[in-house]
C-alpha cells in the first residue's frame, strides 16, 4: 500500500540541522527499458515502494497489460523516446550522421549521432511519434538524445571546452546556417575542417544561436505532434547536466540545449545527474536543479539519479545513493527519477532506502 504518493515529508539533514519539507505532488519514478518477469507482481512492488511515475520503453509500455496495471495503480507513464540516437536509422543511412569540426562521423563507442538538421529524418520522426501515441496511449513522452553531439556521460569535471566535440558540420547544416543568417563563407571554406574553423573562430555567437534554435524548434514540431493527437501528453524533457557556467556554457555551445528557448514546449526538464558517473559529490545533485531552477524558474525540475555503476568500476555504495537521494529531492525539485530500475531489483538494500525515505514521517 502506498503510503504517501503525493504528498512526501522529507526529512534533510544538512549541516547538522533538520529541516523538514513538503513536497506537494513530488513525482517518485523510475526507468525501466525490458522485464521479462510478471507485470502484475511488477507494479505491486512499485506500489510498496512509493513509485507514482513510470518511464519506460515503447515495447514494454506497448506490452500486454502493462498500460491497463498503470491506470488500476494510479501511475502515469512516460514514453522514453530517443531523438537523434537511433542506430537502425544509421545502419540503413549512413549520410544521416552529424559531422564533427574535424570532418567525421559524429561516432564516441557506443555514442552515435544523427544531423539534427536532417529534415528527412525530422520528418520520419514525427510519423513515429504520432503513432506511438495513437496505439500506446501514453501520459506523456520523454524526450530523449535531444541535442548535438557529445559523450557527456565520460565528461569529468577536469575537462576543458576546447577539448569536447563540436557539431554538426555537414552540408545540411552549413547551408541552414548560412542562409538563415545570410552568411557568405570565404572562398577558402571548401572542406568541413576549414568551414568549421572559420565559424568557430568568426561566428560562434551566431553559430550557437544556430544549434539552440535547431533543438527548440524541433522540440516545439514535437510537441505539436504529440498533442494534435492527445492535448492532455505531458513533456519531459531529458537535459544533459551542465550547469551555466560548467565546461564554459557547453550546455548551449556544445549540446545545443537552451532551457529558456526549450521551456515553452515542455512540462518537465530533467537533468540527468548522475554524481558516482561523472565523478560528482552528492551536492552536485542539489546544484543542477537549483541552476536549472534559476534559468527557468517556472520550470518543473525533475532530476534522474544513478542508481548503479555505469561507466566506471567502482560502485555506488548504499550511503552514496542515499546521500544522492536527499540531495535530489531538495527544493525547488519536483520529484525524483531513479535510472534505472533493472539496476534497482538487483539492488534490494537501496529499495529499502527509497521506502524507508519516502514514507519516513
Amino acid at each position: 500500500m502506498r503510503k504517501l504518493s503525493y504528498l512526501i515529508l522529507l526529512s534533510i539533514f544538512c549541516s547538522g540541522a533538520c529541516q523538514k519539507i513538503f513536497h506537494d505532488e513530488a513525482l517518485i519514478g523510475v526507468k525501466i527499458y525490458d522485464h521479462d518477469g510478471d507485470l502484475h507482481d511488477l507494479f505491486e512492488e512499485w506500489d510498496r515502494i512509493g513509485i507514482n511515475l513510470i518511464l519506460a520503453s515503447p515495447e514494454l509500455a506497448g506490452e500486454g497489460t502493462f498500460m491497463q496495471l498503470a491506470r488500476s495503480y494510479s501511475m502515469r507513464v512516460f514514453l522514453i523516446v530517443p531523438t537523434f540516437y537511433e542506430a537502425a536509422a544509421l545502419d540503413k543511412d549512413t549520410t544521416l550522421y552529424a559531422i564533427t569540426r574535424e570532418g567525421q562521423p559524429a561516432v564516441d563507442d557506443w555514442v552515435r549521432f544523427i544531423c539534427p538538421n536532417r529534415e528527412d529524418f525530422r520528418r520520419s520522426h514525427l510519423e513515429y511519434l504520432r503513432k506511438l501515441v495513437q496505439e500506446i496511449h501514453p501520459d506523456g513522452i520523454s524526450l530523449d538524445f535531444i541535442r548535438y553531439f557529445v559523450y557527456w556521460e565520460k565528461v569529468y569535471p577536469d575537462q576543458i571546452f576546447t577539448n569536447l566535440p563540436q557539431t554538426c558540420f555537414n552540408d545540411a547544416c552549413i547551408m541552414k546556417f548560412c542562409r538563415e543568417f545570410d552568411i557568405v563563407l570565404p572562398d577558402n571554406c571548401r572542406d568541413v575542417t576549414t568551414r568549421a574553423e572559420y565559424i568557430l573562430a568568426n561566428l560562434e555567437h551566431k553559430w550557437v544561436e544556430f544549434k539552440c534554435a535547431s533543438i527548440s524548434s524541433y522540440v516545439a514540431e514535437m510537441a505539436d505532434a504529440i498533442k494534435s493527437i492527445d492535448p492532455s501528453i505531458e513533456i519531459n524533457f531529458h537535459a544533459v547536466p551542465w550547469r551555466s557556467d560548467d565546461f564554459e556554457g557547453g550546455l548551449r555551445r556544445i549540446a545545443g540545449q537552451d532551457l529558456k528557448m526549450i521551456a515553452p514546449y515542455v512540462n518537465f526538464i530533467s537533468p540527468m545527474c548522475y554524481a558516482h558517473m561523472v565523478v560528482q559529490p552528492p551536492e552536485w545533485v542539489s546544484s543542477v536543479v537549483l541552476d536549472f531552477n534559476q534559468q527557468v524558474p517556472t520550470m518543473k525540475i525533475l532530476p534522474s539519479i544513478q542508481v548503479n555503476k555505469a561507466y566506471l568500476n567502482t560502485s555506488i555504495d548504499e550511503t552514496e545513493f542515499r546521500n544522492n537521494l536527499i540531495e535530489s529531492l531538495k527544493p525547488p525539485s519536483a520529484g525524483v527519477i531513479f535510472w534505472s530500475w533493472e539496476a534497482l531489483e538487483r539492488s534490494p538494500g537501496k529499495v529499502k532506502i527509497i521506502r524507508d525515505y519516502l514514507n519516513k514521517q
